[in-house]
């Protein structure tokens, strides 16, 4: 209990401005009378000044943030500056007001030291111990109701007020305030009032914490003031560091060398000794010790739950200490009206961190455990593993690794999981064990190095027989994982199933209770096995997979292994024929990728490839170029040498459909080379594939039949290569006999049957069967319509086209496409631009045909409608049109655009929306196909399709050797 003072009476503080100090009157009360000294270094600040301003003249004003916010120095410029709606009376409380009549004495003080008139008379002095003490107070009321001046008093401190008769009194003077008075509260917490029936009536005004952290513009301009000069760069990192915190800009300023700020404001922190003196003093040392202790311990996690805080400290009543910390305004603050999460103020944090490593390191290093268990309880393994890492305890290291952790490598929080056992990763080579070996492994697959971490992995496994029962196997499975992923980025494709096909025995779903993460690594081991099969060649098999990973890990925000396994299935139905929704599913994957962030692109470069694969199957090898570009550049950022050789046997498919023979000779070489004759199944295929196409079109059909006739159990495509080479080499009976088997096989795909349609049309036509010449057009148009397979078509060549005309006239169905054929068969080579077009130059035009409007086409690419006008200026003057009209003419000339009539069923434009990317060198012109009337005269080249369908031939590792023998 304060005891109370003697207090002089009213009379005696009546004074006339600037005249001396009345006998009597103590000099620590003069003090908190006069409205304080501003800061040696004070910015103007017009927005909070304006703001007080209005909200003092419409009513009580509260002002409340913590220490060195800037609230009494903000209110004390305001006041010198004269912007108050009346003269202004200060009052600094402090411990001695608690008392109610000193309180009053001290308010009736202040406006006394204004010399603003009260009235005649006055109370006249008395002792706190004669029972007149609420007498004397009604008095003072009186006086404060008798006013005629405007007044504006300022409680500085209002916090100080704890006594229920203190406060109850204000109350009253607060809801029914003297006509000639406003009161403006400051204090570092809301008082003990009665506040919400005047912010119901909107008669309370209030500026806190975040209205009072400085700018940009006016911490600029503290700075420059302090001598300190910062570009936007360093002014934007000192005020993310600061938090705009008043006190924290000025330490800085006084903290930073000018003359070196780039220096100093690395340093700059909260362990730095002014920053470290002011914390200690102003926020820790008023508290007790339990609060400074739970503040201390709790500094290790950021932001904080009531449990979290309780768990790390120890102290069950977390959540309550967190609420008064926050309604303390102690930089403390949460996140939401609720009060969850809070967090600490950023020097705050490093300050408390900073002593509690300093002052008790075992209690450092365990609260970080009891963090790390909280959080794996609590789904969130990345943050766990970072507490486990830092709490030294290399057992719960590898618990939270192996159990929860270690699938979140393929989200989008594998970079961070990397950086978090970079510490154990580097101690790999000097202090090999389990846990720092996995963790080479996990940093060495995150830069894409997966042959050493392989290396990494088999020296880990090494170590399982020592790991204790109850962690074994869950290491076995995380090791596996790690592996096959490795595996199957490097071709290493039976490796990888393998890797696979042991994470889901291992992982299954009666795996014991002490794997949370059981769920994740069978999603990722679906993904592998999943993409190992696609590459063996299963089709059915590896779709199915997928398409479980895909679910699996979609669900699970494994965003990485989602983005891939929904490339790799587009890959699949575009292999098989089914273009439109192989388009589809790639389209949406990369759109994904794209909303995702750079981290997800390079696990999109299947998309892409099928993109291309797509555009090459209808004859767009302008447009498949820029996907292959873009295929490419996504294989090689993820280092995924699979899909890097898929896209390069791609590349020399589209060298063979531009006319370029040779350059596609040379690709495949250069593969056959760099991939020592050793590639999975379907790359082999693919590879025979694009030899045969290379050498039909470079007029070598015999050199097809030498390599491919010795196999005594051809394959689907196999035998259509060798069917375009008999045609070639005039042998329609031959070329008949070879694909002949292919009606009655269930894998070959709709590419495959609408190609050994059009070989069976050639022959019978040759062979003067007209009506299965007829017949087999007929399905070959019906099987291709769908999806727009028109290239096929074009490398039937000229006699393919009377065939269709006389389909037409007998049957008549499928107009509209087999009137497409047509066209682009009876069409010149296009013409190549000067400046070809970007991909969103091309994306735009591919708008043009559908009449949507430049604000839908920007809403459906999420770009401005300007950006849709720059693009469209741009486009225009590389096609040398003027008019949207005139642009749709000359892309369907240039073949950017397809046919009018054969829009994309999908009403989607033909490229995928996407960043800019400089379009390939142009293409040279198509070349002239065969012509198979005369089939006396010499072979002409013929163009095989794309490859597809399944693929058995593989030796044990899962590859097949491609040596070619003399």
């Amino acid at each position: 209990m304060v005891e109370p003072r003697v207090v002089a009476s009213v009379d005696t503080y009546r004074r006339p401005p600037g005249t001396a100090l009345p006998v009597g009157v103590a000099p620590a009360l003069v003090a908190r009378l006069t409205v304080p000294r501003r800061p040696a270094v004070l910015v103007s600040r017009p927005r909070l000044e304006r703001r007080l301003t209005d909200l003092t003249d419409a009513g009580t004003t509260l002002v409340t943030a913590g220490p060195g916010e800037g609230k009494t120095a903000l209110v004390a410029a305001w006041a010198e500056a004269g912007a108050a709606p009346g003269t202004v009376g200060w009052l600094t409380l402090d411990r001695t007001d608690a008392d109610p009549a000193t309180f009053w004495s001290d308010v009736l003080a202040a406006l006394r030291w204004t010399g603003v008139p009260l009235g005649d008379g006055g109370p006249r002095p008395l002792e706190y111990a004669d029972g007149g003490t609420e007498r004397h107070i009604d008095r003072i009321h009186a006086l404060l109701y008798d006013l005629t001046t405007p007044i504006v008093l300022v409680l500085d401190g209002i916090h100080e007020l704890h006594d229920p008769s203190v406060l109850a009194r204000l109350d009253a003077l607060l809801t029914q305030p003297p006509p000639a008075m406003r009161l403006v509260l400051l204090g570092r917490a809301d008082p003990g009032l009665r506040l919400h029936r005047l912010r119901l009536d909107g008669l309370l005004g209030e500026i806190h914490a975040p209205d009072l952290r400085f700018d940009r513009a006016e911490a600029g301009r503290l700075l420059s003031a302090h001598g300190l000069r910062l570009d936007a760069g360093q002014t934007d990192r000192l005020l993310a560091r600061t938090g705009g915190w008043a006190a924290g800009l000025r330490l800085a300023a006084m903290s930073v060398d000018p003359a070196d700020p780039a220096t100093g404001l690395a340093r700059f922190s909260g362990e730095s000794p002014a920053v470290a003196d002011y914390l200690a003093g102003e926020v820790l040392a008023p508290l007790p010790p339990p609060v400074r202790s739970f503040l201390l311990r709790t500094s290790v996690a950021e932001p904080l739950s009531g449990p979290l805080a309780a768990a790390v400290s120890g102290q069950p009543e977390g959540r309550r200490l967190l609420t008064d910390l926050t309604a303390g305004n102690r930089l403390v603050s949460a996140a939401d009206p609720w009060g969850r999460p809070y967090d600490y103020h950023p020097l705050l944090r490093e300050y408390l961190y900073h002593r509690l490593r300093a002052e008790d390191p075992a209690g450092a290093l365990d609260a970080h455990r009891r963090a790390a268990r909280w959080y794996g309880a609590h789904r969130a393994p990345v943050t766990a593993l970072w507490h486990a890492v830092r709490s030294g305890d290399t057992d719960e290291v590898a618990r939270v690794l192996f159990t929860l952790a270690l699938p979140r490598l393929l989200s989008a929080e594998g970079a961070q999981l990397a950086d978090t056992v970079r510490p154990l990763a580097d101690a790999a080579d000097d202090a090999p064990s389990l846990v720092t070996l996995t963790c080479a492994a996990v940093a060495a697959v995150q830069r894409h190095d997966f042959a050493r971490a392989r290396a990494h992995l088999r020296r880990a496994r090494a170590t399982l027989p020592g790991v204790p029962a109850g962690l074994r196997d869950a290491a076995d499975i995380g090791l596996s994982l790690v592996d096959a992923i490795a595996a199957g980025s490097t071709g290493a494709v039976r490796a990888a199933r393998t890797g696979a096909s042991r994470v889901l025995s291992l992982a299954g779903p009666d795996a014991r209770p002490g794997l949370p993460a059981a769920a994740e690594y069978r999603a990722l081991a679906r993904w592998n096995l999943g993409r190992a099969q696609l590459w063996q060649g299963g089709m059915a098999a590896a779709d199915a997979s997928l398409r479980d990973a895909a679910t699996a890990a979609g669900h699970h925000r494994l965003d990485l292994a989602a983005v891939s396994a929904d490339a790799h299935r587009a890959v699949i139905d575009v292999v098989r024929g089914e273009l439109r929704s192989g388009t589809r599913r790639a389209r949406s994957t990369v759109l994904a990728a794209e909303r995702q962030g750079r981290a997800v692109e390079p696990y999109a470069a299947g998309a892409f490839l099928a993109l291309a694969l797509a555009e090459l199957q209808q004859d767009h090898p302008h447009v498949a170029a820029r996907h292959l570009a873009r295929a490419g550049a996504s294989a090689a950022a993820g280092a995924d040498r699979t899909l890097d050789r898929a896209v390069r046997l791609a590349e020399a498919r589209l060298r063979v459909q531009a006319g370029d023979a040779a350059a596609a000779r040379r690709i495949l070489a250069e593969l056959r080379a760099d991939s020592g004759n050793r590639l999975p199944a379907l790359l082999t295929e693919w590879l025979a594939g694009a030899e045969a196409e290379a050498e039909l079109a470079a007029g070598a059909p015999d050199t097809v039949l030498e390599h491919l006739r010795a196999d005594p159990d051809p394959g689907v495509w196999e035998r259509i290569w060798l069917g375009w080479a008999d045609l070639a080499l005039r042998h329609p009976a031959g070329a008949r006999a070879r694909v002949a088997p292919l009606g009655r096989s269930p894998d070959r795909g709709r590419a495959a049957a609408v190609e050994e349609s059009l070989i069976t049309a050639l022959a019978a036509d040759a062979l003067r069967q007209d009506g299965v010449a007829v017949e087999a057009v007929d399905r070959a148009l019906e099987l291709a319509a769908p999806d727009r397979l028109s290239h096929p078509f074009r490398t039937a060549g000229n006699r393919l086209a009377p065939l269709i005309r006389r389909q037409q006239r007998v049957l008549g169905t499928h107009a509209a496409f087999a009137e497409m054929v047509l066209t682009d068969q009876a069409a010149p080579p296009a013409e190549r631009l000067a400046e070809p077009l970007t991909d969103r130059e091309l994306t735009v035009l591919r708008y043009l045909p559908t009449m949507s409007s430049n604000d839908e086409i920007a809403g459906d690419l999420h770009i401005s409608v300007n950006t849709v006008k720059a693009h469209l200026k741009s486009l225009y003057r590389k096609l040398a049109v003027s008019s949207r009209r005139e642009a749709i003419r000359r892309g369907r000339l240039l073949g950017l655009l397809r046919p009018s009539g054969t829009g994309d069923p999908d009403g989607l434009p033909d490229a995928p929306a996407g960043p800019d990317f400089a379009v390939p060198d142009a293409l040279p012109d198509s070349p002239a196909w065969p012509d198979f009337a005369d089939l006396d005269g010499p072979p002409d080249p013929v163009r095989p399709p794309a490859c597809d369908g399944p693929v058995d031939r593989t030796d044990p590792d899962g590859l097949v050797d491609l040596t070619v023998s003399d």
